[in-house]
């Protein structure tokens, strides 16, 4: 089984804008995790689509694989870590999304931050502020797999698609 990130979006209720927004599922291929993101999503679900989505084969130097027995958790986590801030010349929120190896959420987000300094507005309070951390490896292991990172013996980059894919 491999582990898969998705954007996905739609609308909900009386929304002017399309909602967006990160998600998780394991399977062989994307095309695998459909029914599971459609399980998932909190919108509409006719407006249920793919944005991007790619296989999370790396992370910081890690490879990462998933091992299906629930077994001990590692001490170095995976997670995910949302980002905001904001941009003189864009009207929006902006995000960024990153996946940190790290043994507590606190260290993750710590380590997240260190990558928005380009942005030139905080999101809130004079700060640039992790909106979210999610503890994938603890997320994964309820699921009955664990997540196992290993040193790389090479950099791999984040391979992922963009296109609209309506899944609904």
């Amino acid at each position: 089984m491999k582990l898969f990130m998705f954007q996905v979006g739609g609308n909900f209720r009386n929304s002017n804008v399309e909602l967006h927004d990160i998600r998780f599922s394991i399977g062989e291929t994307a095309e695998d995790c459909y029914a599971d993101l459609r399980s998932q999503w909190w919108g509409d679900p006719q407006s249920l689509h793919l944005d991007c989505w790619g296989e999370v084969e790396q992370a910081e130097g890690y490879d990462v694989s998933l091992v299906a027995d629930g077994g001990e958790p590692a001490a170095d986590r995976l997670f995910f870590v949302n980002l905001g801030g904001y941009s003189p010349t864009e009207f929006t929120e902006l995000h960024r999304n990153v996946l940190i190896v790290s043994p507590d959420a606190a260290t993750a987000k710590a380590k997240a931050l260190t990558l928005v300094r380009d942005w030139s507005l905080p999101h809130k309070d004079r700060l640039f502020e992790v909106d979210k951390a999610v503890d994938l490896s603890a997320t994964l292991q309820q699921r009955g797999y664990s997540i196992r990172l290993a040193k790389a013996s090479a950099p791999k980059p984040f391979v992922f698609t963009c296109n609209y894919v309506p899944i609904a």
